[in-house]
């Protein structure tokens, strides 16, 4: 298979041009803060249409298997709009699910209850790795679910699409489940590097496929998952964590995408500095761990930052500390583009009063 490697599109105000042209320009404060503006800060939740509200399980019960329900146009336009009903957000998130492209390239996906997803697990340097999986045509109720939500959802609400990354991808198609190390992925890299680099090539365009997809259906905003990206070892992060994303960016650029991409190095630690240059993302989301100070003194200052709140915050019935930790982000964000988000996904048992709260401090915010 020939690629077309498209040449580098610099992240200077020729892009942001590029961006805000690509941006709706109904008012829509995450797309302003894209285009360089902020009087105020957006904020949305991750995983915020997940289980910690209650009627998401009376939707889920309409499909008996996940992947039937992450194919099901309904099922995701309803899930998609369940946590504006409770909350008053600035985005939306599409629901589905980053093992898509795995489950398209026939891994034998299934998702087993209180255990979680399970693959067939790659044998590194045998297992063949499918180079013509139609990524779009098996995504078609995803591709149909974002037009009707962005024709439904107001235009002052961004509707964003996702991907997971080329290594957290990996790392589920070798171990074949999730891992408290990843030590065959691991394994794979430093033994296998040729297969493995193989498979990271072909998932930078399966996702690549997939990011665009969505955002010609109508998605404001693309987000790039690398939840196990703190597992690669330091020698190979440029070339598994930035150089992967770097390149998925180019490709999108050069078919004509130029909505904001925001990237989720999880725990990279000070890698993400690097990452923050290098990777050509607009915004890097930043886990719980991280010191927004330190943050605001070393990431790339013409980027967007999101992040922070630690979702297990949200889940005490009376926290005396949830206000102070939020204005503290607030604070230390004050004088940089900044979505509030939290650093992870929200839990089961998180409160709704508590994102509530939350929601009602930020909108209060003066900056």
């Amino acid at each position: 298979m020939v690629y077309f490697i498209p040449k580098l599109i610099e992240h200077n105000n020729n892009t942001l041009f590029k961006i805000e042209k690509k941006l709706n320009m109904d008012a829509n404060i995450i797309n302003d803060l894209f285009k360089g503006k902020q009087s105020q800060t957006p904020l949305w939740f991750l995983r915020q249409a997940g289980r910690h509200i209650p009627e998401y399980y009376e939707i889920r019960k309409k499909e008996y298997n996940f992947i039937d329900f992450c194919l099901n146009k309904n099922l995701i336009i309803e899930s998609t709009k369940l946590p504006l009903k409770y909350y008053n957000l600035d985005a939306a998130i599409i629901f589905s699910d980053i093992l898509m492209i795995p489950w398209a390239m026939r891994r034998n996906l299934r998702f087993l209850k209180d255990f979680g997803p399970t693959l067939d697990p790659m044998i590194p340097g045998e297992t063949k790795i499918v180079k013509n999986a139609s990524i779009v045509s098996k995504l078609e109720p995803l591709k149909d679910s974002i037009s009707t939500l962005r024709n439904d959802l107001p235009k002052s609400i961004s509707l964003i699409g996702f991907a997971g990354a080329p290594w957290t991808l990996a790392c589920y198609m070798i171990e074949g489940k999730g891992s408290k190390d990843f030590l065959k992925t691991r394994k794979a890299l430093w033994c296998e590097n040729k297969w493995f680099m193989e498979l990271i090539e072909t998932l930078i365009y399966y996702i690549s496929d997939k990011l665009e997809m969505q955002a010609k259906a109508g998605v404001d905003v693309l987000m790039i998952f690398d939840s196990w990206s703190h597992m690669i070892p330091n020698n190979f992060f440029t070339e598994c964590a930035i150089n992967p994303i770097s390149r998925i960016i180019r490709i999108l650029r050069s078919r004509d995408i130029f909505v904001p991409i925001i990237g989720f190095p999880f725990k990279a630690g000070s890698s993400i500095i690097k990452y923050s240059f290098e990777s050509e993302v607009d915004c890097v989301a930043l886990d719980w761990s991280v010191d927004l100070s330190w943050a605001d003194s070393f990431i790339n200052k013409d980027i967007v930052i999101q992040g922070n709140l630690d979702p297990a915050s949200l889940i005490p019935k009376d926290s005396v500390y949830l206000k102070d930790n939020v204005l503290s982000i607030l604070d230390k964000m004050s004088d940089r583009r900044f979505i509030f988000n939290v650093g992870h996904g929200l839990t089961p048992d998180c409160k709704i009063d508590n994102v509530k709260k939350v929601i009602d401090i930020v909108k209060n915010y003066k900056r």
